[in-house]
């Protein structure tokens, strides 16, 4: 029989107990893995549906990070991840099977997420960053990840980091004619102190944290009508880094009349929500606006010229460029 990534024999040794029809719905885009819901055909005649991923080659390692969230971590907290049915690694190859929160009524609200469904999100994400806050030994055992998203540990990832944006910035810029010299120019600017800032604020050892890596609400956050609260899919970039990022990261996509003042708001029931020792409003504020001058970096890696100039828009909106110099704020 010809193995198809998500055929019989294939999700039946993931889900771990025989089906007798495995039927292929819709797939869906994704970066490093194919990802696909799959309707199941059990032996007592039952029918349920799934979302596979099967990861190959480059894939593998992102695979392999969120099996490790799921079976070393996820039971550490109220966590808001689908659940997982099964998996399974051969070396080569990874499949996960996970909850399909589609048929349990969940779904994406993209940039039309509510003030309230805004504050359930902000809350789950306290959740997850106070759980690992200053977590050592999880930080360690997570496989490094070079990707938009910066991870702050171990150090030599902050540079691999910065190489990958301007390796990437180059084949951005010689394709596109659209951006402005100026507009270009900001970037190597930006990369160059951001390397070197990331590296003060990281060698501190100090209020960093296990972030979602890839938390938006335009593809990775879920919503039900009757609880602000999301669900959230794709544990695979999970990294060490700044608790804050995830947050800017998530209201890149979310329009406000003023931006500064949304932010700020919210932020504020972030670090209150956080409610940890020793992370003063103040570096929180500043963590935030550091973070968000990565999200120019993940327009970068998505050669998209809409995204970077609503990056570069933020970034003077929030004064993000002044967190590169002098030194971040103490406690």
């Amino acid at each position: 029989m010809t193995t198809t990534p998500f055929s019989l024999d294939v999700i039946s040794a993931a889900l771990g107990s025989p089906l007798s029809e495995v039927t292929v719905l819709d797939r869906f885009a994704a970066s490093a893995a194919e990802v696909a819901r799959v309707r199941l055909g059990a032996t007592d005649g039952s029918e349920s549906t799934v979302i596979a991923k099967h990861a190959t080659d480059a894939g593998v390692a992102a695979a392999r990070r969120e099996v490790r969230f799921y079976e070393r971590l996820a039971s550490r907290w109220q966590h808001p991840a689908p659940r997982l049915l099964g998996a399974t690694d051969d070396g080569e190859t990874v499949v996960l099977l996970t909850e399909d929160l589609d048929a349990a009524g969940y779904h994406v609200v993209g940039a039309g997420v509510t003030g309230e469904q805004l504050l359930g999100a902000i809350d789950v994400l306290a959740e997850l960053h106070r759980e690992f806050w200053d977590d050592a030994q999880v930080v360690a055992e997570l496989e490094p990840s070079v990707t938009s998203t910066a991870q702050a540990w171990p150090p030599d990832m902050i540079t691999r980091n910065a190489a990958a944006v301007r390796a990437e910035a180059a084949r951005f810029f010689a394709a596109d004619t659209e951006l402005r010299d100026a507009e270009r120019s900001i970037l190597g600017e930006i990369v160059d102190r951001w390397e070197s800032q990331f590296h003060r604020r990281a060698g501190t050892g100090r209020a960093l944290t296990l972030i979602h890596g890839d938390f938006h609400f335009l593809g990775n956050v879920f919503f039900t009508g009757s609880d602000p609260r999301p669900k959230v899919i794709d544990w695979s970039e999970l990294k060490p880094g700044l608790g804050p990022h995830d947050l800017a990261y998530s209201l890149a996509a979310v329009p406000a009349n003023d931006r500064p003042a949304r932010d700020r708001v919210l932020l504020r029931r972030y670090w209150e929500a956080l409610a940890v020792d020793d992370y003063s409003w103040e570096l929180c504020a500043w963590d935030f606006r550091f973070s968000v001058l990565s999200n120019l970096f993940q327009s970068v890696f998505q050669h998209s010229v809409r995204w970077y100039r609503v990056s570069l828009a933020a970034i003077e909106a929030l004064d993000a460029r002044s967190t590169l110099t002098g030194r971040p704020p103490i406690g």
